[in-house]
């Protein structure tokens, strides 16, 4: 009867981060398209959950931190509160200087 079909694999959408290790913690900063920036904060959370269980199953310690260019061309991001002076005082050059891991979102 012939051979079972093989299954495909689609590859897991990869991202390039910053890791960085800032006061003390690591952050691991995750540049995603503008579009996030149009979410629900609800959908907002959901993908910020992804990245920090793949980051959690790469053996990458740290809060994940999306960023992103909003509507007027700066930087935006989901951080938490006592990083937000930090956040604010980088841009997406900074960013991309600082790119240095990169992790795959695993589906779930």
């Amino acid at each position: 009867m012939g051979e079972a079909p093989t299954k495909r694999m689609d590859a897991m959408p990869t991202f390039q981060v910053a890791h960085l290790r800032r006061e003390g913690q690591d952050v691991i900063i995750v540049p995603v398209d503008r579009s996030f920036g149009k979410r629900s904060p609800t959908e907002q959370a959901r993908i910020q959950e992804a990245f920090q269980r793949s980051a959690a199953a790469a053996d990458m310690a740290g809060v994940v931190v999306p960023v992103w260019e909003d509507a007027s061309g700066r930087m935006a991001f989901r951080a938490p509160p006592p990083w937000h002076d930090f956040f604010k005082s980088i841009d997406m050059v900074y960013v991309a200087t600082a790119l240095n891991r990169s992790l795959s979102l695993e589906s779930q």
